[in-house]
């Protein structure tokens, strides 16, 4: 009889050691299929950061190109188009709106003056300085002689949401060192619109390479809906999301002095494939069952020898 609970109680114990693995092994399998979605989560992260910060960089290269072209010279709605043409600014990026001239004016206003292409020209007239996020972002621009980008405001053509970015033209070939004589220097504005939902219109869209993402960019610190710059998928909104057990992350882009803040949160169809995704569950049904199998197998054995001993004596 004490052979007997020796017996059982080496089984038990396997079984115990048996599920024990089991769970080990599916806690250890549990936490590579996290850290894994996890990697690729903020790997997919950095990439739109660095899509976004090298998409701005373009813009700025054009818009400081047509800073230089139009710099000291008679400006006219065709040398804006043709050289707007000449750069296949509407192939290339159709992201853009539109492109204009602003003039300055004795009181300090600047009226936009020229605007491409032609169907963006009930622009014409609109006194770009006119707002405070506008003027401010002229201010910066033409104060530190560089590109000032604008908060979200709405376009002059058709009053859809987006943001514009400005590049100063002095009367001068060189700009005053001293930021205050800059504003009596300048003469005029070039500037490039942006319609919020076409930022990134051929980065993006229209095959979307982050489906399972969702993203939004904001000018400045605040992620509010008045700084809302752009929203990749405008159905599902992070900061009003329910999902809040789901991979989110925050992020501050800086594209130049420029502040942006983005916000990044995965949709519930993120994720490893379903395969990978349940292997955790899958290890330890598999273990459990084979758990339970072998401890009846032993048992089985165990007592069919005790039977038998039994039978002997």
């Amino acid at each position: 009889m004490g052979r007997l609970n020796k017996y059982r109680l080496s089984l038990i114990l396997v079984f115990l050691t048996l599920v024990a693995s089991t769970i080990l092994t599916w806690w250890t399998t549990r936490g590579v299929v996290i850290t894994e979605t996890d990697k690729i989560f903020y790997d997919q992260v950095i990439t739109i950061e660095n899509t976004i910060i090298n998409r701005f960089e373009l813009y700025k290269t054009v818009l400081y190109g047509l800073q230089s072209f139009l710099a000291q010279k008679t400006v006219t709605a065709e040398k804006l188009g043709s050289y707007t043409k000449s750069l296949r600014l509407e192939e290339r990026f159709p992201s853009i709106s539109a492109i204009a001239y602003a003039k300055r004016t004795n009181d300090d206003h600047y009226i936009v003056t020229y605007v491409y292409p032609p169907e963006r020209s009930t622009a014409i007239g609109f006194d770009t300085g006119g707002e405070e996020r506008r003027l401010t972002a002229i201010n910066k621009a033409i104060d530190g002689a560089t590109i000032g980008i604008s908060d979200k405001v709405l376009l002059a053509a058709d009053q859809a949401p987006g943001f514009v970015m400005y590049a100063p033209l002095y009367k001068t070939d060189n700009p005053p060192e001293d930021s205050e004589k800059r504003r009596t220097a300048v003469d005029a504005l070039v500037l490039i619109t942006f319609k919020s939902e076409d930022i990134f219109k051929n980065v993006f869209r229209p095959n979307d390479p982050y489906p399972h993402l969702d993203f939004e960019l904001y000018k400045g610190n605040v992620a509010a809906d008045d700084h809302l710059l752009y929203d990749h998928d405008a159905a599902y909104y992070i900061r009003r999301s329910k999902n809040k057990g789901g991979l989110e992350t925050e992020a501050t882009i800086f594209i130049g002095d420029e502040v942006f803040t983005l916000l990044v949160a995965a949709k519930p169809s993120f994720g490893l494939v379903a395969t990978e995704k349940n292997l955790p569950g899958i290890v330890l049904a598999v273990g459990l069952v084979a758990s339970v199998l072998i401890f009846l197998l032993f048992y089985q054995k165990m007592r069919s020898q005790h039977f038998s001993n039994q039978i002997k004596t």
